[in-house]
């Protein structure tokens, strides 16, 4: 396959993940199963766009491993916000006087 064709088809793959994420996040009813679902999908994005758009699939394994781990951090938030979403909320807001 060809890199023009690889880039292609992940562009493509790239725009049904953020579709269907759109879809689930305005029409599914919130709950456990769907977070975890918009963080599967923000974790594959990340894959994606890591390996293929910034070409790092080739780079050194250190470098490889620690963009890697990085784009694991959004999509753990992602389910850390689901779990203690009021509790940050909490921590984060400013003091009312």
């Amino acid at each position: 396959m060809t890199n023009k064709k690889r880039l292609n088809l992940s562009w493509i793959f790239l725009m049904v993940l953020t579709l269907s994420g759109a879809l689930m996040g305005e029409y599914a009813h919130p709950g456990f199963w769907i977070t975890l679902s918009i963080a599967f999908i923000t974790a594959i994005k990340g894959r994606l766009i890591i390996d293929e758009f910034m070409q790092l699939g080739d780079a050194s394994p250190a470098i490889r491993r620690t963009v890697r781990l990085f784009g694991l951090l959004v999509p753990s938030l992602i389910i850390l916000t689901w779990m203690f979403g009021p509790e940050l909320a909490r921590w984060i807001s400013l003091a009312t006087f």
